[in-house]
């Protein structure tokens, strides 16, 4: 009785200390996300000071000034902020739904369905006559259309949809869209295959307000989906069978979350392209500080991603001027030593299942 008493008050000791170390991390990453925002935009192969920044923001600046600040650099870092803080919501909740801690935003195939929508486009545009359109466009839309692709192979009418048959219909799909997309690589010429492979590569390049209120919307309903199911995916990550004697409708809630999710990584890739590792690394990177509660980790992941590709963003394009390095890349290169210490720490569960 004693021994089960002190493990109770431990208990509740360590979930006082994780929430207030919590809310402190939301409150320090809030402040460093606004302060980040104007020393990024600041930033470029053009140094500006804060001052200016602020000066530009406000319409005081001159004309290169201004130009440089609101046409390019202030849409640009809002739009890594918004595409970071999507992409790592989006991973947090897979994460937990899959119960697979190296699941992440492109596992549903998404990704490789939005780059043969934005391929399409670039190398049929003008034959097919959308090409006014753009790749951004067509590539929002094939990404939900693989959701959509993807659930319904997955989907049984008795049960529902089993997380392994969505994890495998993903693979397949993605495989098929990655087929395809470079089958039009093969038969386009080089400058439409140097635009897919850029495209596919991972970039804000010419990021403007335009793709910033295109994101915007998606993202938006995504987050809502998500984070009014935050009760519902911690109960269910103990357990969907003891999810559902609980009260969860385990089926609703799946189903929602994986439309936010997907909204999520649809309006992402439309805008900059595929960007790898984000949704795997910042929920991690969380998880392990402030615990496994949806509610806390939700929104630190918010910002946390916001800051990290508005910072890889802010280095891609300011570390080797004139040129610019493509941000699928860097994250490539920081994520992949990550996800082979998650692979390696994480094998003997993975062996026990």
């Amino acid at each position: 009785m004693t021994s089960e008493r002190s493990s109770f008050e431990e208990a509740k000791r360590l979930d006082r200390c994780r929430r207030r170390r919590a809310t402190l991390t939301v409150a320090v990453l809030s402040v460093a996300a606004v302060v980040l925002y104007f020393v990024c935009v600041a930033l470029g192969s053009a140094n500006l000071s804060l001052s200016e920044v602020w000066e530009a923001l406000m319409g005081n600046a001159d004309w290169g000034n201004d130009m440089i600040v609101n046409d390019f650099r202030a849409p640009r870092v809002l739009g890594a902020a918004i595409v970071g803080s999507s992409l790592s919501l989006a991973g947090m909740a897979m994460q937990a739904l899959f119960k697979n801690p190296m699941a992440s935003p492109s596992v549903l195939g998404i990704s490789s369905g939005a780059s043969f929508g934005a391929a399409l486009c670039i190398a049929f545009g003008s034959i097919l006559t959308f090409g006014g359109l753009g790749p951004t466009f067509f590539a929002f839309i094939m990404a939900m259309a693989t959701m959509l692709m993807v659930y319904a192979l997955a989907y049984k009418r008795v049960g529902g949809v089993k997380t392994t048959l969505l994890l495998l219909a993903g693979m397949a799909v993605s495989a098929l869209f990655s087929g395809l997309t470079s089958m039009i690589e093969f038969f386009s010429d080089a400058e439409t295959v140097t635009s897919i492979v850029f495209w596919m590569l991972g970039s804000f390049d010419g990021c403007g307000w335009n793709d910033v209120v295109l994101i915007a919307f998606p993202a938006l309903i995504g987050s809502i989906l998500i984070v009014v199911n935050l009760r519902e995916l911690n109960l269910m990550t103990t357990g969907e069978s003891k999810a559902r004697a609980l009260g969860v409708d385990v089926k609703h809630v799946r189903l929602r979350l994986l439309i936010g999710s997907s909204l999520l990584v649809a309006g992402s890739v439309a805008i900059c392209g595929v960007i790898s590792f984000v949704g795997l690394i910042i929920p991690h990177v969380f998880r392990s500080l402030i615990g496994p509660d949806h509610k806390r980790l939700a929104p630190v992941c918010i910002l946390g991603g916001a800051i990290f590709l508005m910072l890889i963003d802010t280095f891609a394009r300011s570390a080797l001027p004139p040129y610019e390095l493509p941000v699928g890349v860097v994250t490539s290169v920081v994520g992949a030593p990550f996800f082979l210490w998650i692979l390696r720490s994480s094998k003997n569960e993975m062996w026990r299942s």
